[in-house]
């Protein structure tokens, strides 16, 4: 049996970049573009008319921004974040406000399939570059304790456990973890989760946190 394509919902204003965004994602058969909104405040209403799996969504929009649509509204559906600009603030509001991941809508279109993909199975998914703005922000939080406790749970784990939480921090994909480890996409998969199952954690962003914070990355 087939399975069920993922249901994606597209939000930009800009209806190119929104064309073009739905164009990248009807080359994949197994993700579905069920609807396109031209502003946050539409999202309630698309999620009320259609199945959402993913909503992938502009962060900088006339009235209601994507921040705050996610804050509205993440417990109806993953949101990932997108934009054109390099903006760190966004990147953290967004993280904050509860996305699931955050790219730039340059980035390789085999990254953003695969971020969806990512999301849609309730992992998180970021960026290269969000990957060092994120690290640099967490850096730059000198708490005592909370480095400590994320030391403590570095301790738990094992040497390869390490590398692959330090290659996350990265941004490294799945599949570019696997090729550059040689080992199966499979057993990356079961690694991260077994790093997340440790530390009491649900997501990659919570991961490349504790690992930056940890001072190993």
């Amino acid at each position: 049996m087939t399975a069920a394509p993922i249901r994606v919902l597209v939000v930009d204003d800009d209806s190119m970049a929104a064309a073009g965004m739905t164009a990248v994602l009807s080359t994949a058969p197994d993700l579905e573009v069920v609807g396109r909104c031209t502003d946050g405040d539409e999202i309630a209403a698309a999620l009320a008319t259609h199945a959402v799996d993913v909503v992938l969504c502009d962060v900088r929009m006339p009235r209601m921004d994507g921040v705050s649509a996610v804050a509205a509204l993440r417990d109806r559906a993953a949101f990932l974040m997108m934009t054109a600009f390099d903006d760190e603030g966004a990147v953290l509001r967004a993280i904050d406000a509860g996305a699931s991941g955050f790219l730039l809508k340059d980035d390789d279109p085999r990254r953003i399939l695969d971020a969806v993909r990512s999301v849609a199975a309730g992992d998180a998914e970021f960026s290269p570059r969000v990957a060092r703005q994120l690290a640099a922000w967490v850096r730059d939080d000198d708490r005592a304790v909370a480095r400590r406790d994320a030391q403590a749970k570095v301790a738990m784990l094992t040497e390869r456990e390490r590398e692959l939480a330090i290659a996350v921090v990265a941004g490294a994909s799945d599949a570019e973890l696997a090729e550059a480890f040689f080992i199966a996409a499979s057993t990356v998969k079961s690694t991260l989760n077994g790093i997340r199952v440790k530390w009491g954690i649900r997501t990659r962003t919570e991961l490349a946190v504790i690992t930056v914070r940890a001072g190993l990355a």
